[in-house]
């Protein structure tokens, strides 16, 4: 569309009294100016274009409830943005912003604020002012900290900060008492603050991928409402026992940790569903693993896991069972009573055989055995084998 084709439709919106401009694709490097003549516009579509500058005539438009501006190449946002004190939905990401004006606060009754791929490097103390944001999304920015008046944000149910350069929430984070999901993975967090117990409607918490956190606070016990806790890639080399009081937690991911045992407090928590304990420390599992018996889902791969106890066996809701990696000698024969196994890894063993039990497995579409020391095969894995289930490459019984 070329700019008489653009002018064209601006003079029919005008003529009509349109209240929405859809200008997004169009190729434009700058806004026309005949737009923020358009004072009726209640949505304003400009993404994916190469606009480099939003004039101070975008506070012409006070009517705007919706606003699209991502995928272009803003740098900056005039203070003229105050004056749109009627917008409700913003998405500016995808541009190269690096700050907002403390004018952005005068926009107080905006509910969704997406600002993702910039190179925002701080937030004003004003974003405090925006108490109807229902939604905050700021991942993929360069932020070091946050403001403390993030805490007044009493409404705010979903909070996305991954893939900044955060080392430290403020204790205000535990003010946000409407919050359900917070996203931090890919910062530099190394401790939380005590006032994240005070999160009680939180369901998600994300905290993995290069954070550094080496103990978590007590109050974590006190997040009632938790469904999905995720730490993986962080330090951690015990749990507090507290976390026996998530009694809703469904997912548990504390892949890439240091855990030397599994702690108690985690078999207590018997609605999990996913656990995944990957690339940890650990060379033995407890008995009271059988107390889990929602499980689905279970990865115990890159371990140094010597023996299972019986109690396994408890586990019949189990689909996927990893154990590649570990240092597993012989399976209890209780392994056949995880009747409900779709998939099973037990690559890289030192694993001479596998009990005769096991094939009552008749869910099983993989079997992976590959790498270990089995001489023979009894003709119930034989016909795994036939059928393509089983992968047993890297044992005396393949020469």
């Amino acid at each position: 569309m070329d700019n008489s084709e653009i002018l064209s439709l601006i003079n029919d919106l005008k003529e009509d009294d349109s209240t929405s401009l859809n200008l997004a694709g169009k190729g434009l490097t700058s806004i026309p100016p005949e737009v923020f003549e358009l004072t009726q516009l209640t949505e304003l579509n400009l993404r994916e274009n190469s606009i480099s500058e939003l004039p101070p005539q975008i506070g012409n438009l006070t009517n705007l409830f919706r606003l699209n501006l991502s995928n272009n190449n803003l740098v900056m946002l005039p203070a003229e943005m105050g004056l749109l004190t009627n917008l409700g939905r913003v998405n500016i990401g995808s541009n190269q912003l690096t700050g907002l004006p403390d004018e952005i606060g005068q926009c107080s009754n905006i509910t969704w604020l997406y600002l993702t791929n910039n190179q925002i490097a701080s937030l004003p103390s004003t974003i405090g002012n925006l108490t109807e944001l229902t939604d905050l999304q700021l991942g993929g920015n360069a932020i070091t900290e946050l403001p403390p008046e993030i805490g007044n944000l009493k409404s705010l149910a979903e909070l996305q900060l991954s893939e900044n350069n955060i080392q430290v929430l403020p204790p205000t984070i535990g003010d946000l008492n409407s919050l359900l999901k917070l996203y931090l993975q890919g910062n530099s967090i190394t401790e939380l603050p005590s006032e994240i117990g005070d999160l009680q409607s939180l369901t998600w918490l994300y905290l993995h991928g290069g954070n550094q956190i080496d103990i978590l606070p007590r109050e974590i016990g006190n997040l009632a409402s938790l469904t999905g806790l995720y730490l993986e890639g962080n330090n951690l080399s015990e749990l507090p026992i507290e976390i026996e009081n998530l009694e809703n937690l469904v997912w548990l991911d504390l892949e890439g940790n240091n855990l030397t045992e599994l702690p108690l407090t985690i078999c207590n928590l018997t609605r999990l569903i996913q656990l995944n304990l990957r690339r940890n420390k650990l060379t033995a599992l407890p008995p009271d693993v059988g107390n889990l018996i929602d499980l689905t889902y279970f990865d115990l791969e890159g371990n140094q896991i010597k023996n299972l106890p019986p109690e396994i066996g408890n586990l019949e809701r189990l689909t996927e069972f990893h154990l590649n990696n570990n240092c597993l000698t012989v399976l209890p024969n209780e392994f056949g009573d995880l009747s409900e196994l779709v998939d099973l890894f037990l690559s890289n063993n030192q694993i001479k055989s596998v009990p005769d039990s096991m094939s009552q497995l008749t869910h099983l579409e993989s079997l992976h055995l590959s790498d270990n020391l089995i001489t023979e095969l009894p003709d119930w894995l034989q016909q795994l084998l036939d059928d393509e289930i089983l992968f047993i490459s890297g044992n005396p019984v393949a020469g």
